[in-house]
């Protein structure tokens, strides 16, 4: 779960969180073979934090809804 911390962020910053958001999404969708997937809350930020911090590679998990449908979440 995140924490909710109010900041004051340029107006450039949130279309590029949304577009890198879709950049995941399209990338596990092809890789997983999924029709939807969902990026909850501020699992984007945590993402590019971490890419930020240098680390290579993240804990993250998709739990399936249906089918071809799930929800990524990091571990």
């Amino acid at each position: 779960m995140t924490n909710l911390i109010r900041i004051y962020v340029h107006p450039n910053l949130p279309p590029r969180l949304e577009d890198m958001r879709k950049k995941i999404a399209d990338d596990l969708k092809k890789r997983y073979n999924l029709d939807e997937i969902t990026i909850n809350g501020g699992l984007v930020s945590q993402i590019l934090a971490a890419k930020m911090n240098g680390r290579s590679f993240i804990d993250l998990k998709i739990r399936k809804t249906g089918l071809n449908k799930g929800v990524l979440e990091l571990l």
